[in-house]
Parts: structure tokens; C-alpha cells; sequence
């Protein structure tokens, strides 16, 4: 083997193993923590209802976080409610967090008979939710990050009456 075939072959074995560690390392960017907070009725027809859905992020890196995308599950009382992917636009600062906000309309009359009976009986009670997603961020090479979360969340009514 001439001598720079052998340094070729040594630089492809150097490259490749450095690849093979990266790649094993996993992502160099940990997952925030991201939870449900507020589920308000903003607004309420016969047969479309409006809800704000609000989220608090926790971010556990030491650099902030431009997230670009949302994309969400939300399931309320084990019955699903909401979920879809929106614009993000706005950063999680460096070992810090940020709330954001996410408007969705829904037909109550396509909707489960359990959000027909939460609609009728008000909105004064804590109810359990599940939330999967990810968040996309403007970090060249990083995955969208995954985030799976459930507790409970208290559901409030600003519009002016149930059904207008």
C-alpha cells in the first residue's frame, strides 16, 4: 500500500469513527418541559366554540431556544380535544421559560358528547389533560424536539354566554 493510500484509509477510518461517536452521543439538545396551563372558552355559538389554549416551556439548556413550529395533541378528560402544528416565532430563553398561546375552533356538534356535556355544565372544574408534541427550533441540524406531558388543568369561560 503506497503511503498515501495508507493516510486516505487512516483519515476515512478517523472520519468515520468521529461519526459513529456523534451519532451515539444522541442530540446535543435536551427536550423542554412544556405543560397545558389554562384552557379558556373565549367565544361560543351553537355550533363553533373558540378556545385558548395556554402553554408554559421550561427550557433545561444553557442557550436559548428559537422555536419555529408547534405541533400538539391535547386530550381532555382521556377524550381528544385539540392538536394541529402552528407558527411558532418566539425563543425560550437559556435555562428559562416562556408561555405561549394557541386559539383553536371547534364544532362542538362534530366534536365528542363529553365536550358537549363540559360545555353545559360550565367551566369551573379542574379536568385531566394529556399533551404530545414537539417543537421545532431554528438550530441548524436539530431534530424537532419531542415533549409528552398530563396533569391537570382548570377550564374558564370569557365569552359573554355559553351559546350566543
Amino acid at each position: 500500500m503506497k503511503s498515501t493510500d495508507c493516510l486516505r484509509f487512516t483519515s476515512v477510518l478517523m472520519i468515520a469513527a468521529c461519526l459513529s461517536a456523534c451519532a451515539s452521543s444522541g442530540s446535543i439538545v435536551d427536550s423542554p418541559t412544556v405543560e397545558l396551563i389554562d384552557v379558556e372558552l373565549t367565544s361560543a355559538s351553537f355550533k363553533r366554540q373558540t378556545f385558548l389554549l395556554r402553554f408554559q416551556v421550561a427550557n433545561p439548556n444553557p442557550f436559548p431556544l428559537p422555536v419555529k413550529a408547534v405541533e400538539y395533541r391535547v386530550t381532555i378528560d382521556q377524550q381528544k380535544f385539540a392538536g394541529g402544528e402552528t407558527q411558532g416565532g418566539f425563543t425560550i430563553p437559556a435555562a428559562g421559560d416562556e408561555s405561549f398561546a394557541i386559539s383553536v375552533e371547534l364544532d362542538v356538534l362534530k366534536s365528542a358528547t363529553h365536550l358537549a356535556s363540559l360545555l353545559r355544565g360550565g367551566f369551573s372544574e379542574n379536568v385531566s389533560y394529556e399533551l404530545k408534541g414537539s417543537l421545532a427550533v431554528d438550530i441548524p441540524f436539530v431534530k424537532p424536539l419531542s415533549f409528552s406531558n398530563s396533569g391537570i388543568v382548570n377550564m374558564t369561560q370569557t365569552a359573554s354566554g355559553q351559546f350566543d
